[in-house]
């Protein structure tokens, strides 16, 4: 689905350039051997995770099997909500085009089933397999970053991330 067919760009086209709080998704999908996929974004040249907004008339998980596919031609086993995002600090970005955000994230790690990696929506221009430690924050998508340093706190503790 495109952009403009989205309900956000349907939003966007009655509001302009102002902020929305948006509900999405992100997903860390993993591989066997426990590395997680970061994509290239293709709007702002950051590393970032599989992500986005909900539709209408869409659950949070077909959100995240959809964001999976959409982006990365996944498709995801068990997936295990870990915790939810909602820092204004973090979660407010403006994107090169001027549209701005304000995320509350549902935060989600799923297995990698297959699939072979490619967009199916023009939003990555690349994929890589990395363990989460190997990332670089400089070279990572600011709002996602806190995603994945929760991800590593709730893999070391099995507690629900809330911030």
């Amino acid at each position: 689905m495109g952009f403009s067919e989205s309900y956000l760009g349907q939003l966007r086209e009655l509001v302009g350039d102002r902020v929305l709080i948006v509900v999405g998704v992100r997903v860390l999908i993993e591989d066997e051997a426990g590395r997680i996929l970061i994509l290239k974004r293709t709007d702002t040249g950051d590393w970032g995770l599989p992500a986005g907004a909900l539709e209408l008339d869409e659950s949070l998980n077909n959100a995240i099997h959809r964001e999976a596919w959409e982006e990365a031609n996944a498709r995801l086993g068990e997936v295990q909500v870990f915790g939810i995002s909602s820092n204004p600090e973090t979660e407010r970005f403006t994107y090169p085009n001027g549209h701005r955000i304000q995320n509350v994230s549902v935060l989600a790690r799923a297995r990698f089933i297959d699939g072979a990696l490619a967009t199916n929506d023009g939003e990555a221009s690349d994929f890589r397999w990395v363990h989460a430690d190997e990332v670089v924050e400089e070279h990572f998508t600011r709002p996602e970053w806190p995603s994945l340093l929760a991800f590593g706190r709730w893999r070391d503790t099995g507690e629900f991330q809330f911030f």
